[in-house]
């Protein structure tokens, strides 16, 4: 399905299915999409395979199916040829955010001097953010 932003919301087998087709190098067969992601049957992957392809996410060639990468994904973010969940993506910059407010830290604590609490309360902050981004991610 895709919402008027012309972003697609897929759900949980057909998003699995077209992210392991974005992660291959190779057309995928059925069979080898229902091993790998540990489906009941090659039937189940051809039907998400065919709905990619309604969608326009999937194209079928002679050797099986690969993914048009550049889709918009409702909850991701895409970095070139790689699509990120958004939720980690923040939580890396985040991770960022936080390597520059230690490394402030330290250099506050090798030149001597005592570190101001709205420094210390703002990398409580940041690491808090982190936790709970990196949990909400691994929900979604």
């Amino acid at each position: 399905m895709k919402n008027n932003d012309g972003v697609h919301q897929l759900q949980a087998t057909t998003l699995r299915i077209y992210l392991y087709l974005l992660d291959q190098n190779r057309p995928q067969g059925p069979r080898e999409i229902t091993r790998a992601l540990n489906l009941s049957s090659p039937s189940i992957a051809y039907y998400h395979l065919r709905k990619l392809e309604e969608l326009g996410l999937v194209k079928k060639t002679s050797e099986g199916y690969i993914a048009l990468p550049g889709a918009k994904i409702e909850g991701y973010i895409t970095l070139g040829k790689r699509i990120l969940p958004k939720l980690k993506f923040y939580a890396l910059l985040y991770t960022g955010i936080l390597i520059v407010e230690l490394t402030g830290l330290l250099i506050t604590i090798l030149n001597r001097q005592v570190p101001k609490p709205e420094l210390l309360i703002l990398i409580a902050l940041t690491l808090i953010t982190i936790i709970i981004l990196t949990k909400e991610s691994k929900i979604a």
